[in-house]
């Protein structure tokens, strides 16, 4: 490396310097370091002389010593070399170290002083200089006799001045230790070390995310730009030039962050704060879990065990929300209700033993039904409350018995309807209409005769039978004309086919005559009846009920 231009000084020829290695490397006690410099004199003037310039001597001084500011403390192990180009003549050089802070190199041409013309140079090499162990600039001082006037003279001594830099290169790297070796979660970890000064230093470690970090370290004190929350290894990287070393330091934090995939405890778990699990992750206790205090499952989360739950004391669930159980639940002693609460089941709800229930209801504003059959080993009472009673839509004998048994004397305050609501409509004289039974029931035919000499007839006709009537409307005696009524029935099983005729006996096709059915379903309400009807008919006079 060429040094820095001379400092202020007035030389007609000021040297170029190259030092090597560059900068300067200080010598250990286990190893010794050398240095070279050399100069190269008379190839560059001072911009304001003139060339020739002519020269008497040339001479290169520096401090010894083992200060700092000295470049050596061993001057005559420097070996020294002036080279001259070819054809030109050559030139002397002494050391004179008799001044042990201080060694000079004067360079001269024998004889007569040598003309430099910016054509050639000489050129002074110092090897073997043994740099002393103090890292520091150390200046390097030049002197010529010089004359810019031509040979005869006058012959000036100029001064100028260059530098050179020692540094310690010796690489060591010890005592890396935390500045404690405990700290609390949530703090900063401080790391000391010894170690070269002039080496790039890197530190490792690993962050709170479980990702790996690297800082950049120096002057042998570092602080870790994150909070650590979990016991963490720092590993310190020294390098200079291809050679590389670390070393490593390790952290205890109280009360750490832990991340793990497997923990096994051959002891207690004590959690002084709260315990989370994963979004889709699972807490397996292979054994009981002791809770002793409340157990709380997040708003629209589920609490699932594939085994059975023992709770040694109440089971409370919220106002308003719901406890839900996708098996069996098996009680083996009361399950009460409260008063006013209501037991919800959506599904089957099997009592494999005595359900005793104070006041069983069906839905809100539904009845209650119950789809199998019910024996009543005791009374059954009913309130004598105003709209309360016994509502019956059906009641069917025993299959094998096809009756229905009443073993004590059953005792009717009011009336027993054992039919469902009625249904009625005309019959067009001169035609019939047919229907099949949806239940068991009683029909009834009507037909009308409103004028004299008219009479007419209506008639039911079912699979197992048929009865007739007859009405007839004649002329009274005694008064001009009077209505007559005539009416039949029949007892109707389900799915009976049924036929109901209405047809004109007596008088002309214009005198009034009409007639109507009603049909009285048993045991509830039927559906509408699905009529087909024969015959051109007469039409009807009215539809009366």
């Amino acid at each position: 490396m060429t040094s820095p231009s001379p400092a202020s000084g007035d030389m007609l020829l000021p040297p170029a310097m190259v030092e090597d290695p560059s900068p300067l490397r200080v010598s250990t006690f286990a190893k010794p370091e050398y240095a070279k410099l050399t100069f190269t004199y008379g190839k560059v003037k001072e911009p304001s002389a003139a060339w020739p310039v002519h020269c008497k001597r040339f001479q290169v001084r520096f401090r010894t010593g083992r200060q700092a500011a000295a470049l050596t403390s061993e001057p005559r192990l420097i070996r020294y070399e002036l080279t001259v180009p070819p054809g030109k003549r050559p030139w002397t050089v002494a050391r004179d170290d008799r001044d042990p802070n201080e060694v000079i190199f004067t360079c001269s041409p024998p004889g007569e002083p040598a003309a430099f013309d910016g054509s050639w140079s000489v050129q002074l090499e110092l090897t073997g200089i043994e740099v002393n162990g103090s890292p520091s600039p150390v200046s390097i001082d030049w002197e010529e006799s010089t004359s810019a006037t031509g040979e005869a003279g006058p012959y000036i001594e100029r001064t100028g001045r260059g530098e050179v830099s020692k540094r310690d290169d010796s690489f060591y790297l010890h005592s890396f230790r935390p500045a404690t070796v405990a700290i609390n979660r949530g703090t900063k970890a401080t790391l000391h070390w010894e170690g070269t000064p002039n080496a790039d230093y890197t530190m490792y470690y690993r962050k709170p995310d479980g990702t790996e970090a690297a800082d950049p370290a120096h002057n042998g004190i570092w602080t870790s730009p994150e909070e650590l929350v979990d016991d963490t290894t720092f590993a310190l990287q020294a390098k200079m030039g291809d050679e590389t070393r670390y070393l490593t330091t390790y952290i205890k934090v109280n009360n750490p962050d832990i991340v793990v995939n497997q923990v096994t405890a051959h002891g207690a778990v004590d959690a002084q704060d709260s315990v989370t699990i994963a979004t889709g992750k699972a807490l397996t206790a292979n054994g009981p879990i002791a809770a002793n205090d409340s157990v709380t499952v997040a708003l629209g989360k589920t609490l699932t065990t594939n085994g059975p739950i023992a709770a040694n004391d109440s089971v409370t669930v919220a106002l308003g929300k719901t406890l839900t159980t996708n098996g069996p639940i098996a009680a083996n002693d009361s399950v009460t209700v409260a008063l006013g609460k209501t037991l919800t089941a959506n599904g089957d709800l099997t009592a494999a033993s005595i359900t005793r229930i104070s006041d069983l209801r069906g839905p809100a504003n539904r009845p209650l039904k119950v789809n199998s059959d019910t024996e009543f080993e005791r009374d059954v009472k009913i309130s004598n409350k105003p709209y309360h009673g016994l509502h019956v839509t059906r009641i069917y004998g025993n299959p094998k018995e096809s009756e229905v048994t009443i073993k004590d004397p059953v005792k009717i305050d009011g009336a027993v309807n054992l039919m469902g609501k009625s249904q009625g409509g005309t019959v067009p004289i001169g035609q019939s209409k047919s229907f099949r039974a949806p239940t068991a029931g009683l029909i009834v035919g009507i037909i009308k005769s409103g004028t004299r000499y008219t009479s007419g007839m209506i008639k039911i006709s079912h699979s197992l039978g048929s009865s007739e009537s007859t009405a007839c409307a004649n002329t009274d005696p005694i008064n001009d004309w009077h209505v007559q009524y005539s009416t039949t029935s029949a007892l109707v099983r389900k799915g009976e086919s049924v036929t109901i005729t209405a047809s004109r006996e007596k008088g002309p096709a214009n005198n009034s005559l009409s007639a109507w059915y009603r049909w009285y379903p048993f045991g509830g309400n039927s559906p509408v009846l699905n009529f087909r009807e024969e015959g051109e008919g007469e039409g009807a006079d009215e539809d009366s009920e």
